[in-house]
């Protein structure tokens, strides 16, 4: 049995401050255009300081499981993505 990484790449607006894991990793929420959410999680040490809440990013890694919403909140489900690269928007172009 082989397991298949499906590697995507995302652009939006980061809606959560990073919060620091248990696992010495730092996760945030983004959300696309189409509204759909993302918890991104990295490394600690791969994140800048430029992650705020409001700014437009570009996330590259490894989309993973599907965290389920909770409808009595309304709260959207999350697709967890394993980031390898996270930059903001305006220095994705400058690139």
């Amino acid at each position: 049995m082989t397991n298949t990484l499906s590697l995507i790449s995302i652009e939006g607006t980061v809606e959560t401050a990073p919060v620091l894991t248990h696992d010495n990793l730092v996760e945030f929420t983004v959300s696309d255009d189409t509204l759909r959410q993302f918890a991104v999680r990295l490394p600690r040490t791969e994140l800048g300081s430029h992650v705020t809440p409001g700014v437009r990013v570009v996330v590259t890694g490894a989309e993973g499981w599907v965290i389920p919403g909770r409808a009595w909140r309304d709260e959207p489900s999350r697709t967890i993505v394993q980031a390898h690269d996270v930059q903001l928007r305006d220095l994705a172009f400058a690139a």
